[in-house]
């Protein structure tokens, strides 16, 4: 959600260009100041016709950026020509920024269409993104106060090689879970897993088993004082033979309860919760 309100404004101003208007650094600043940005999370916004960043908002304390060729410098090539070979958005990075820090680059490849129709690369809007606030942004450390470790990592373009973007900590705990997330012309993968392992299945299921017994032989409990009670205040009454016992079978041993007026019941409900997470609801009903 939070990209795609990135590439709405790459949206805005590329459709502006495509319209055909002049984009100067008036015009990109007049533009750029309407865009909200609150978090202060895109640090600049910049046009590079053919790939070279010749307009930036703001200028100050990004300027370092100005003539740089996105299409030749060594860190950046791969995603800016991946961009411009698909026509689609492209996340780059994260980047040791020509102005400090670190950041990312978010791609708007701009094709422009003649009065014959033909389709030409004018070149790149782009947003810098400062990386830091948008980890922020996506509110990473709500898992670590649930309990949870994480980690954020991708594959290099060039290499290949496992490039991680953000953790918790150094060593994930063993058999983490794995989602595949999509975003613009690639592919993150989050691995997450709580901070103390998983529960095992098996004291999962045995804990499910003793939680329905142990709710059982409570309900039993307060069936006989139930029971006992309308019997010493003489309110039984007669009802039909097919209604004078009900069987609740558990396992190989069957508990045969007696029955109570058709006008009571009993209804017990149990909810089992293992390490603070719920598991399931537990029903009884005595009529």
């Amino acid at each position: 959600a939070k990209l795609d309100n990135y590439i709405m404004i790459s949206d805005f101003l590329g459709n502006y260009i495509i319209d055909g208007s002049d984009m100067d650094e008036n015009t990109l600043s007049e533009l750029a100041e309407k865009i909200p940005n609150e978090e202060g999370v895109v640090k600049a916004f910049e046009l590079a016709p053919e790939g070279i960043i010749t307009e930036i908002y703001p200028m100050q304390g990004n300027s370092e950026a100005l003539e740089l060729d996105v299409l030749r410098e060594h860190e950046r090539k791969k995603d800016a020509v991946l961009a411009k070979e698909t026509g689609e958005y492209t996340l780059g990075g994260p980047y040791q920024l020509k102005q400090g820090g670190t950041g990312a680059l978010l791609f708007k490849p701009v094709y422009r269409t003649d009065d014959f129709g033909e389709s030409s690369f004018w070149g790149f809007v782009l947003q810098v993104i400062d990386w830091d606030r948008f980890m922020s942004d996506i509110n990473l450390k709500s898992l670590s106060e649930a309990d949870f470790s994480y980690k954020i990592w991708s594959y290099d373009r060039s290499s290949g090689d496992k490039v991680i973007l953000a953790q918790s900590q150094d060593d994930m705990p063993e058999n983490s879970l794995t989602i595949e997330c999509e975003i613009p012309n690639n592919t993150w993968y989050f691995d997450i897993a709580p901070s103390n392992g998983w529960t095992p299945v098996s004291q999962w299921i045995l804990s499910i088993i003793a939680s329905y017994i142990f709710s059982l032989l409570i309900a039993m409990v307060f069936y006989q004082i139930f029971s006992k009670k309308l019997c010493d205040t003489g309110q039984n009454q007669a009802i039909p033979n097919r209604n004078k016992e009900k069987i609740l079978n558990h396992g190989k041993s069957d508990i045969i309860t007696t029955v109570v007026p058709a006008d009571r019941k009993i209804f017990l409900s149990f909810t089992l919760f293992i390490h603070g997470k719920f598991i399931h609801d537990f029903y009884l009903l005595f009529i």
